[in-house]
């Protein structure tokens, strides 16, 4: 099974390692082919975790989310979605598993409710994040256990929906540096100060290692009223270069979104 995308779309990641690629899916299961609510693509594993979902939303994601990945990596990797392995690396983090002669290829997923996203690149290490925005006011706890103090003082400045909004771009933000780092939430993510979008982000632990604590790119969208979703880089000196691909519901081709 292979989609449709743009011509060129695939070298384009070989410009540079500041590139990246972001795969972006709305969740509709009545647009689904019947092979991706089966599970035809996943392996063993996959299909017995889809099935431990007990709720049909949660389950149908997990479906879509990972058949989207297998066909987004199959398209640069060029081997057949359903022949891709994956093995564990670094801090636990889903890994491709090494094939002799394939390209490198990176990568990083999530979904949140109604969407699902994928971040690729060739050789840096990336994260992706994904929210739904709400439009009630966020808890205080949450927000002190996510904001650092200067990031609280910010929200504070502005009305309950900016600061609503403004949370979720630097929570999402936040995830995506921290599953670029492997880490999740081993990290106090109050710790990680992600600032505006032509600042650097750092993370400001012990434990991490020095130099992963500094030079991480960070990039948000909107890629609909109701989303936001968030791509992290490290370790490149040149400027974050990221490309917007949505798949069709019907998972059948891929377009540009620029």
């Amino acid at each position: 099974m292979r989609i449709r995308v743009p011509p060129g779309l695939v070298q384009s990641l070989d410009a540079s390692d500041a590139c990246v690629h972001v795969w972006i899916g709305r969740l509709s299961p009545q647009c689904m082919p019947p092979w991706v609510h089966d599970g035809t693509l996943l392996d063993a594993s996959e299909r017995e975790t889809a099935r431990r979902f007990r709720q049909l939303e949660d389950r149908t994601m997990f479906l879509a989310s990972h058949a989207a990945l297998r066909l987004a990596l199959a398209t640069y990797r060029g081997t057949p979605a359903h022949e891709l392995a994956f093995e564990t690396g670094s801090g636990g983090r889903p890994e491709l598993a090494w094939s002799s002669g394939a390209p490198p290829i990176r990568f990083n997923l999530t979904h949140t409710s109604g969407l699902f996203a994928v971040s690729l690149t060739r050789r840096v290490a990336c994260g992706v994040d994904a929210e739904r925005l709400s439009t009630g006011a966020v808890d205080d706890s949450l927000l002190s256990a996510i904001l650092s103090p200067f990031e609280l003082a910010r929200l504070g400045t502005l009305s309950r929906n900016e600061a609503t909004a403004a949370f979720h771009r630097l929570w999402t933000r936040k995830e995506a540096v921290l599953k670029a780092l492997g880490l999740g939430l081993k990290v106090d993510p109050r710790c990680v100060l992600v600032g505006d979008e032509d600042e650097l982000a750092f993370v400001n632990d012990a434990t991490v290692e020095p130099r992963s604590r500094t030079g991480w790119q960070v990039r948000t969208f909107q890629p609909t009223p109701d989303h936001v979703v968030s791509v992290a880089i490290g370790s490149v000196t040149e400027a974050l270069r990221p490309l917007l691909i949505e798949l069709e519901p019907t998972f059948e081709a891929a377009r540009r979104l620029d």
